[in-house]
């Protein structure tokens, strides 16, 4: 199947990048720090270690869909290799989806090594104990990356690397601050600005809800898990919404 055989090549390519290991190696020592910050907060070593564990995945995520997925196309238009794939029958659907397939199997590789580090670490911790809520929280993260990578596959068709990381970037963070976004505008509502409070939440239709994606402040303060499974379903339908207007423009896009 040739999506499937684009998505290993991806696969193949990211885990041979220098940038992958690097963040790997980074994020390894984060997860090796926050035992010993652990061990040294009387008290607080299983919030601790869960709330920089859970932080260090979500920041390897976020970091390999920005410095690898937003080079994904440039660089297959880059080497001209595009033309190959075209010319065997390759459709640009077909190569923007083996393309995020791809690097979603590579963050789905690591984060399941991450939580088994993780795993580890809580063990390793004095007065850290394990939970599945801790699973559940990598798995929600799974979620909020693939619509990452979404975002970064459509920067990166329409825009150079350099911006599209830039503009991943920047959606990532008002995702991350959706709600408090919506309450501003609601704030401004009962100021009498209308007519800016619906601009706002008119926008916010249309922007990715990442926050909903993260359970790290009810894992670590209240342990009370409010897993949301809906969510999971938004994450595949807002993805795939995106991942369908990358490939509208990149299939009018011209190579020459």
């Amino acid at each position: 199947m040739r999506i499937w055989a684009i998505a290993l090549n991806t696969f193949r390519e990211a885990t041979r990048n220098r940038v992958f290991y690097m963040i790997l190696i980074f994020i390894v020592l984060m997860l090796l720090s926050s035992a010993a910050l652990g061990m040294l907060s009387l008290g607080e070593q299983d919030r601790v270690v869960k709330h920089l564990g859970l932080s260090a995945m979500n920041i390897f995520g976020l970091m390999l869909a920005m410095f690898v997925g937003v080079a994904l196309v440039h660089e297959e238009l880059e080497n001209k290799t595009i033309y190959t794939l075209m010319s065997a029958g390759v459709s640009r659907g077909q190569f923007l989806f083996g393309k995020f397939l791809g690097l979603t199997m590579t963050i789905v590789v690591n984060i399941t090594m991450m939580t088994l580090l993780l795993t580890l670490l809580i063990f390793m911790t004095p007065g850290s104990h394990l939970t599945v809520s801790v699973y559940q929280a990598a798995l929600m993260s799974l979620f909020e990356m693939m619509i990452i990578i979404a975002i970064a596959i459509l920067f990166s068709v329409v825009t150079s690397p350099v911006l599209a990381m830039i503009l991943t970037f920047l959606m990532w963070v008002i995702g991350m601050m959706s709600q408090s976004l919506q309450l501003f505008a609601l704030r401004l509502g009962e100021l009498g600005h209308s007519v800016a409070k619906y601009v706002i939440l008119g926008i916010l239709l249309f922007l990715p809800r990442l926050d909903v994606f993260n359970l790290k402040d009810e894992i670590v303060y209240s342990e009370v898990l409010d897993f949301r499974y809906l969510y999971m379903f938004y994450g595949l339908l807002y993805t795939g919404a995106v991942l369908a207007v990358s490939n509208f423009i990149f299939s009018r896009k011209d190579f020459q």
